[in-house]
């Protein structure tokens, strides 16, 4: 596996995952605003997607790895180091968010916008990751 693919995969985890433990520890049942835009609030999204069955869900996750990995080495796409490194985001924050659903039966959410559907640090990896592999393929 590319050292750019698994490195920045396991920086995004670990990333998304102390915020995540951060953000509930220190403001359980509580809001913090930063600015006029950005509130900071704990909810735990229990309403997450298509698939609720756990092996499922892993069996999911496992095809995308297996695919992404194809892929870079085919040699047909993704062949930057920053391209492979966008990828390795992007599935470090679909294993966080899945770390969320099997630890908590929940997605722990905290950015809020006030008029955009509450996220997290994963949900951002996964939408820049893989806009970053596509624009740098």
């Amino acid at each position: 596996m590319p050292v750019e693919l698994l490195g920045s995969g396991v920086a995004a985890v670990v990333i998304d995952q102390l915020s995540k433990r951060l953000v509930m520890q220190r403001l359980a049942g509580r809001s913090l605003s930063v600015g006029a835009l950005v509130r900071i609030r704990p909810i735990a999204n229990v309403s997450g997607g298509l698939i609720q069955n756990r092996p499922a869900l892993m069996a999911l996750w496992g095809m995308a790895v297996l695919s992404v990995i194809s892929l870079t080495w085919c040699g047909l796409f993704f062949q930057s180091g920053i391209a492979r490194a966008a990828l390795g985001v992007a599935l470090g924050g679909a294993t966080g968010n899945l770390i969320d659903r099997l630890r908590y039966g929940a997605i722990i959410d905290f950015i809020d916008l006030r008029f955009w559907p509450v996220f997290n640090l994963a949900d951002v990896a996964i939408v820049a990751g893989l806009l970053a592999a596509f624009w740098f393929r």
